[in-house]
């Protein structure tokens, strides 16, 4: 941010200056509030420098009532799951809303080791979807496994020293915590020393347990089973993220948990997502509707795919609609089907009906 820019956005927000884009005529979906209202949403260098209007832009989109929201953020999936590269994958996921993910490359990382992890970085640049990576914390996966890689704590500190590598994923070797095992210990203390998230996986892990695996810092969970194990989450500190993949379908179950009091607890997250599932469902999209035919209002749904998300894993430039965030904004037709019109990442339009606009590199 330089000071001329800033003085830009100032003036684009006071109305003194149009902005790049402008998006007239919106539904605005407010996950701060919790409301929707009318007003237009202006661009300015790829940030929102306002909302509410009436605003004027250089190039001006007439939203014609449709729903704006934040870009939606799938807090935890496994790309190689799907099947295809990081570039593929953003090409399926962005028209259907999805602006960024956490990815844990767990599968390659077993099978490549560190230069796994540096081909799925280095391929994400090529896709206009934001990749976030975490450090697989289990390779091998199990004690019993033969992987082509092994990867311990000294390991892991040159990537969490990446600024792309987000934190470290799922912490699968529950035992290792509870046992006090040095060498899984001294993987959270890397995490620590880097001051990045660790993401959690402890199905069937309950009482003292689970309380001392929340105490090693671990923030998330994507395995509950049970609205027992979600109540047990929440109460231990953690984020409870609702799966609904192509393997695992727990989302339609666990939502009954969500309540206007535990609401900004839940993240939205797939796992594993195949390309079938993805055109025939969708990605989180799927995940909204489902979350509203369930009774949410569209508002609580979006909430869980966004903001709260953005807050788990510190993006406070993304999450919502609001000035100086970045320009991660979704036109949907309806709040319902969620019938996508348009996805706009950081102030570039990516995609429309459906369709990636950007060229595609392998």
């Amino acid at each position: 941010m330089t000071r001329n820019l800033l003085k830009r956005r100032i003036a684009v927000a006071r109305g003194l200056e149009p902005g790049d884009v402008v998006l007239k005529n919106c539904q605005i979906v407010d996950v701060y509030t919790q409301t929707i209202r009318p007003g237009d949403i202006v661009i300015a260098d790829g940030i929102i420098a306002g909302v509410g209007g009436p605003y004027e832009g250089q190039e001006v989109i007439d939203a014609h009532g449709a729903y704006a929201a934040p870009g939606l953020i799938e807090s935890h999936i496994h790309i190689e799951s799907s099947y295809v590269s990081p570039e593929e994958f953003g090409r399926l996921v962005v028209p259907l809303g999805t602006t960024t993910i956490v990815a844990d490359p767990h599968e390659i990382v077993n099978v490549c080791g560190l230069a796994g992890l540096r081909y799925m970085m280095e391929a994400a640049e090529k896709t206009a979807l934001d990749v976030r990576f975490m450090v697989p914390s289990c390779v091998p996966a199990t004690p019993f496994d033969h992987s082509g890689a092994v990867l311990e704590a000294d390991d892991m500190k040159s990537p969490l020293a990446d600024d792309r590598v987000l934190g470290v994923g799922e912490f699968m070797n529950c035992p290792g915590i509870l046992n006090g095992d040095d060498a899984v210990l001294d993987k959270l203390v890397a995490a620590y020393e880097a001051k990045k998230p660790i993401d959690g996986h402890s199905p069937g892990v309950t009482g003292k347990d689970l309380q001392a695996y929340a105490s090693a810092q671990i923030r998330t969970d994507h395995e509950c089973f049970t609205l027992d194990d979600v109540e047990a989450r929440l109460q231990a500190g953690m984020y409870v993220m609702l799966r609904n993949g192509s393997a695992c379908h727990d989302l339609p179950n666990l939502v009954r948990a969500v309540t206007p009091a535990n609401l900004r607890r839940f993240l939205l997250c797939s796992d594993d997502l195949h390309p079938k599932t993805i055109f025939e469902k969708g990605h989180l999209n799927e995940h909204l509707r489902l979350c509203v035919a369930a009774g949410l209002s569209p508002q609580a749904a979006i909430t869980m795919a966004t903001l709260n998300a953005a807050d788990c894993y510190h993006f406070d430039d993304r999450g919502a609609l609001a000035p100086g965030k970045r320009a991660d904004i979704l036109l949907f037709e309806d709040l319902k089907d969620f019938h996508r019109l348009a996805t706009c990442i950081g102030g570039q339009n990516t995609a429309e009906k459906g369709q990636y606009l950007l060229p595609f590199t392998r």
